[in-house]
């Protein structure tokens, strides 16, 4: 058997929050194919999205993750010998203005899950919870933190739960925190914004209509590490199963790629030229992710960036309809 790979897990139950996301729909569909038993969790119980987790293979379950008491029922009915954590809110900007949100969904639901399987289940469980690679450092010596933006703040705290509940209670829980994702689905992130973009152009030009206006780039030098979301999915099962308790795992490609990069991996896809508004953003790139740690435990990425690419623009459904279409990930 491949290393990066684990033995088929029949039965086992596993629960995913945020399991309507981009990278949720992608994880109910490979762990349901792996064998185990998956319940995904929706906020609201007319969610669409009920439909897509059943074509999957996987079970609904509805819960506000922020409602302490919805969580210890759902944790009581579901009884997971598995929690990956995917829920969360992900955007820096919007942080400034909801500060107390970002804290209630990106902190507090984690504790409510920990504590709710941790009387439930009690040593019969493992966690694994998606931080980000925007947490900030404590300061060494004690000084006042400082993060750059209440998000940040949600996920350094968020991972120092996790780690706590460990170093606490003994609880088999780690925290990954994944690069930049690619692939098809329901992403807004940049790639799936390019991708949008060029097959406006391509229908635009096939309809002998004006093309969009240019696609906006922060910049051509920055850059970022990306990771396909199907290969980030396969780092969450060898997570939740061989991850070491208490610690912390980066889930990246270790290749950084700069905005002019990726912009032309889209174009040579395309098969036509694009036009760029090209932003003047000084904004300094993250350090690069070492993926060591994952890397350890057999895992690598096996999906090029060139075909993660390709995918995103076949993706002309888009959204969760790509899983409708395909039942697949």
């Amino acid at each position: 058997m491949d290393a990066g790979r684990v033995a088929g897990m029949s039965g086992v139950r596993l629960l995913v929050t945020g399991a309507g996301g981009f990278c949720g729909l992608h994880a109910c569909a490979f762990f349901a194919r792996r064998g185990y038993e998956v319940v995904g969790v929706l906020r609201h119980a007319d969610d669409p999205r009920t439909a897509v987790l059943q074509r999957l293979g996987a079970g609904a379950e509805f819960c506000d993750l922020t409602d302490r008491t919805e969580v210890d029922r759902l944790i009581a009915r579901v009884r997971p010998e598995r929690i990956l954590h995917l829920a969360g809110l992900s955007s820096a900007g919007p942080s400034w203005r909801e500060p107390a949100r970002y804290l209630e969904v990106n902190v507090m639901a984690a504790v409510y899950l920990l504590e709710a399987a941790r009387r439930e289940m009690g040593d019969r469980f493992r966690f694994a919870a998606a931080g980000s690679m925007l947490r900030f450092d404590w300061p060494p010596d004690g000084g006042a933190p400082r993060p750059p933006h209440p998000y940040s703040l949600s996920k350094t705290l968020l991972t120092a739960v996790v780690q706590s509940w460990h170093h606490l209670y003994g609880t088999a829980a780690v925290v990954a925190e994944p690069a930049n994702l690619i692939g098809p689905g329901p992403s807004l992130g940049l790639p799936a914004l390019i991708a949008a973009h060029i097959r406006a152009l391509r229908r635009a030009r096939l309809a002998g209509a004006p093309d969009p206006a240019p696609f906006r780039l922060s910049s051509l030098t920055e850059r970022r590490d990306y990771v396909d979301v199907r290969d980030a999915v396969r780092a969450y099962e060898v997570l939740l199963e061989r991850g070491e308790p208490g610690r912390v795992y980066p889930i990246a490609t270790g290749r950084q790629r700069t905005l002019g990069e990726v912009a032309a991996a889209y174009e040579r896809a395309a098969g036509f030229r694009v036009e760029w508004l090209i932003g003047d953003s000084d904004a300094p790139s993250p350090p690069p992710a070492d993926p060591s740690a994952l890397t350890a435990l057999g895992w690598r990425p096996e999906i090029p960036f060139a075909r993660s690419v390709a995918d995103t623009l076949d993706d002309d459904a888009g959204g969760v309809a790509w899983f409708m279409r395909t039942g697949q990930d």
